[in-house]
């Protein structure tokens, strides 16, 4: 799912509206701007993974592209 936010808020509106096995994927650069200081951060990361939980989704990282993946499982 392509998607341009630049806020959390607008962040988290497109994952409610997101379908079971649909992804978004951010650059490290987005989600450093969303959840600072961004990766490896800890905190950035437990706040990732809350926003994903919340909205009935799982995180993949994937520091060799770098991007980091929210599936939406439900």
């Amino acid at each position: 799912m392509k998607i341009v936010v630049e806020t959390l808020g607008e962040f988290e509106a497109a994952l409610k509206s997101m379908k079971s096995g649909q992804i978004a994927q951010m650059h490290y650069d987005v989600y450093a701007t969303l959840f600072p200081p961004g990766e490896p951060d800890q905190d950035a990361r437990a706040r990732a993974a809350a926003v994903a939980k919340t909205h009935g989704c799982v995180i993949e990282n994937r520091p060799q592209d770098p991007q980091v993946i929210f599936k939406k499982t439900i």
